[in-house]
């Protein structure tokens, strides 16, 4: 199914009686819900899928009820994981409706009840063999996945036998989507996503593996951030996703020299301060702080200087420095590479050439704004 043409200020049917329900589409961070419909021997059960964060509440009832008919027709509700972009609006839609229940890990309802006090609630582990299937068809059967710390300990999948899609939460979701549809173009997205957010390239192979394992084949990733993945992509991402690097195995694999590349950026950036003029160097600087909608590349104390790089630090240091050259001359540039390449070469880390010889579009993505 192309999802490339779709309106997302409406809701898409993305399958039978499976829409998407979402916000943010033209924001960094996507969010997206799904409504589940299941209908059939008489009965009618309405589903939403990470029903999202507070601010997206008017858009979420707006579509749901070009849907519906009703927001208040809505009776099921599934949450991935606790985090308030997927949960905030849980507590509402139970004032809009005292009947509704939430299926979810008890790990992730522990956190999500102190919000949620009065809406119902049902634990997947309480299901026999992780399944349940609804009174409204035979074929409406629910699988839930677990993937423990992708990203948080309760994380679960949901797997809907019925359409073969797989809702994954914020395992394989990713930023700067340009439409609801994933493309080659997405995975640059998706990796800076996880590398930031995911502990552990072990806790992802953990979560690939049971997405293999899943009889028939799901064919549609829906993630909660990001476009949604089919086709040729499924097998191409999982593939590369069981090699990415991430969390910790990033922070390990730089142990002794982090503090290093610190250091280096600093100068790199005092260098940058130097050449160019002062509302230059503040509008660039300044794209570096956080908006709110995702966090900054660095971390930077009041007096400018970096304390702390979030994802791939060399992927973030090379994001940067093409930001820096990007906002100055050509005799500025001489300048600037030299001092990167005695910088990076003094602290004992790839040279300049090197970084930048590495072909990725993840730096791409993070210059698009600015």
């Amino acid at each position: 199914m192309s999802l490339t043409t779709a309106d997302l200020d409406q809701p898409v049917e993305i399958s039978n009686d499976i829409f998407w329900v979402g916000s943010g589409s033209k924001a960094f961070l996507s969010r997206n819900c799904y409504l589940r419909i299941f209908k059939g021997g008489g009965n009618v059960a309405n589903m939403l899928i990470d029903p999202g964060p507070a601010s997206d509440l008017d858009d979420l009832i707006t579509k749901v009820t070009k849907v519906l008919g009703d927001i208040t027709k809505v009776n099921l509700i599934f949450i991935n994981h606790q985090d308030p972009d997927v949960v905030g609006n849980v507590p509402y839609l139970g004032k809009i409706n005292p009947r509704l229940t939430v299926l979810a890990s008890e790990d992730t309802w522990r956190l999500v009840s102190l919000n949620s006090p009065k809406v119902g609630f049902k634990a997947i582990e309480r299901f026999k063999n992780l399944r349940i299937s609804l009174n409204t068809q035979q074929y409406h059967r629910l699988q839930f996945i677990p993937t423990p710390f992708c990203h948080f300990r309760g994380a679960c999948m949901l797997y809907d036998l019925e359409s073969r899609i797989l809702f994954t939460g914020d395992f394989m979701g990713g930023i700067a989507a340009t439409g609801l549809e994933a493309t080659e173009a997405n995975w640059a997205g998706i990796k800076a996503f996880h590398q930031l957010y995911m502990p552990s390239n072990e806790a992802i192979r953990k979560a690939v593996q049971k997405i293999r394992e899943l009889d028939p084949p799901p064919l549609m990733l829906a993630p909660q951030h990001g476009g949604i993945i089919q086709g040729a992509l499924i097998e191409e991402f999982l593939s590369r996703m069981e090699e990415l690097p991430v969390g910790l195995d990033i922070i390990s694999s730089l142990e002794g020299k982090f503090s290093l590349l610190i250091a280096s950026l600093n100068e790199i950036i005092g260098t940058f301060k130097e050449i160019s003029d002062e509302q230059t160097a503040r509008r660039v600087l300044a794209y570096f702080e956080p908006d709110g909608s995702y966090p900054a590349l660095v971390a930077m104390s009041q007096d400018g200087t970096v304390t702390d790089i979030k994802g791939d630090p060399l992927e973030v240091v090379e994001a940067l420095i093409k930001v820096f050259l990007r906002h100055v001359d050509a005799e500025q540039q001489n300048i600037l590479k030299a001092k990167i390449s005695r910088s990076l070469l003094e602290h004992n880390l790839p040279p300049f050439d090197l970084l930048l010889a590495q072909d990725d579009v993840a730096s791409d993505i993070l210059l698009e704004d600015l």
